[in-house]
């Protein structure tokens, strides 16, 4: 986001593209991410269904755009975001489990009676 033409070079780019497409694209990485990574750490179980659900129509688009230019930066952006919805599913299930264990809902601390 702060040094696009930096970032188009770690992302072994072919394409030509403007520092406004990257400044944009980054923002909305930065800000999934950190969305993701709080939700995870917080686990916040009433968000990961809705952020599982709300990544699926990012990989098709990333994957139509990586499909359509065949350039690299496309495909690490779309392993990046894929290895993020798969750690939400991850910890989703993980949730779930630990839940179904204690007798509650996932999210939820049992109270002693």
């Amino acid at each position: 986001m702060l040094l696009p033409s930096v970032m188009v070079k770690v992302f072994l780019a072919e394409g030509i593209y403007s520092m406004l497409t990257l400044r944009l694209l980054g923002g909305v990485m930065l800000a999934m991410g950190m969305l993701v990574s709080a939700m995870i750490e917080q686990r916040v179980e009433g968000l990961f269904r809705q952020t599982i659900m709300a990544c699926i129509p990012m990989l098709i688009a990333l994957a139509y755009v990586y499909y359509d230019s065949l350039d690299r930066m496309w495909a690490i952006l779309l392993g990046i975001v894929l290895g993020g919805w798969l750690a939400s599913i991850l910890c989703y299930w993980q949730d779930r489990r630990e839940a179904s264990r204690r007798g509650g809902r996932a999210g939820e601390e049992r109270r002693p009676a």
